[in-house]
């Protein structure tokens, strides 16, 4: 697979090998290591492609790169061609693999200019489009359950793979309830029979299993609830919806009408991990496979485009609230504060009256009554804790 249309450019290989430099990381795979990053005896940063072979040994681009263009690129915000023009404008090199990328490889430098050499990939290769390897279809089928691999880009990580421990709870967090309420959110486009019949026990909980992989700094979790008879998890409901949401991530005006066709929790939920992204100035991506994929799922949202996806999101009103139509005898009221209570067969309700509201007067406490709320979700910062509230909106004798 070429990355990039490649011309042989006759380059002149100098005996003088000065420099070599160390696999770290590769960051494209297909049939082969395509780009990788590498360090020097110092700890230079480099990016390696390859190119067309040379007497059937790969042959390798390779240009020193500064760590933050470096995460630029890992971030898809910054393209492969443009990466390496601006840093082979002074100084660029090949270099022949002759033992393997486990072993050092000599850099040849060269003299021609790089933008010459036709040895460039072409405009337009972002590394967010192209998955650095099955990772999550490889675990799903050794562990027999589904695998969520997701992969961020944080400032921290613009010279080694690391994390905040903060940045890393946080954004786990917010992942998991994001999951829950999309599992809730298509649970109720069962049938009541269809919604009994199933286990729902854990079913939006997972595991992690592999807490930082090779590459961007990724972590890799799997259903902590084993998967039927056919292998079959019911946490691939939630994360097919998941996957609607940022189906159109880096165009605001279709993601706008694709929130708005799912809001409610997970539609508030989907908003808040984008705040946290913003807050946090990194992207995400993700797939994710069950152990009978031929491929897995992908998904990702560029750091460019979280900003704009907040600012147009936000702008939506009630985005978060949900229905709720509740029945039972009327238990208290506090007419101050707008407090009530309602007993059902499910147990005890308490809510509000938002000011404007429909008023509490003439309610008789063990009347029978029908209320209409909707409920909506705020997030304690740092505990990953939600506060449920459910605001009345009608009222009649049931």
């Amino acid at each position: 697979m070429a990355i990039g249309s490649v011309r042989h450019f006759g380059t002149e290989w100098s005996g003088n090998r000065t420099k070599s430099i160390r696999h770290t990381t590769t960051l494209f795979y297909y049939d082969g290591p395509q780009v990788f990053e590498a360090r020097d005896a110092i700890g230079g940063h480099y990016l390696a492609v390859m190119v067309e072979p040379e007497n059937g040994s790969d042959r390798y681009l390779v240009a020193g790169v500064a760590p933050g263009r470096l995460r630029q690129f890992r971030a898809g915000t910054l393209d492969l061609r443009s990466l390496l023009s601006e840093a082979g404008a002074e100084e660029w090199y090949l270099a022949i693999v002759v033992a393997g990328l486990d072993q050092p490889l000599a850099l040849v430098p060269q003299t021609a200019p790089l933008a010459d050499s036709g040895l460039l990939p072409d405009e337009g290769f972002l590394l967010h489009d192209h998955p650095t390897e099955e990772l999550a279809l490889k675990e799903a089928r050794e562990r027999n359950n589904l695998v969520l691999e997701i992969a961020t880009e944080p400032p921290e990580a613009a010279t080694e793979h690391r994390i905040h421990l903060g940045t890393l709870i946080g954004l786990l967090g917010h992942v998991q309830t994001m999951i829950k309420h999309a599992y809730g959110a298509a649970l109720r486009e069962l049938s009541p029979d269809d919604r009994r019949a199933i286990d729902k026990t854990d079913a939006h909980m997972m595991d992690v299993v592999i807490p930082a992989a090779a590459g961007s700094f990724r972590v890799v979790l799997e259903a902590a609830k084993t998967p039927d008879l056919l292998g079959q998890s019911e946490l691939a409901r939630a994360l097919q919806r998941v996957d609607v949401l940022f189906e159109h991530a880096a165009d605001p005006a279709k993601a706008l009408a694709t929130v708005k066709a799912h809001r409610g929790h997970l539609a508030a939920a989907y908003l808040r991990l984008l705040r946290f992204l913003v807050k946090h100035k990194t992207g995400l991506r993700y797939s994710w496979a069950e152990p009978n994929f031929t491929k897995p799922n992908h998904r990702a949202v560029a750091e460019s485009e979280v900003g704009p996806l907040v600012d147009v999101l936000s702008g939506v009103s009630n985005l978060g609230g949900e229905s709720v139509t509740l029945v039972g005898e009327f238990e208290k009221v506090n007419r101050g504060t707008g407090a009530w209570g309602l007993l059902t067969d499910d147990g005890l309700y308490s809510g509000k009256v938002r000011e404007g509201g429909p008023s509490l007067d003439g309610l008789k406490v063990g009347g029978r009554y029908k209320f209409a709320c909707v409920e909506e979700i705020e997030e304690v910062d740092g505990t990953g804790r939600e506060i449920r509230t459910l605001y009345l909106t009608e009222h009649e004798s049931a």
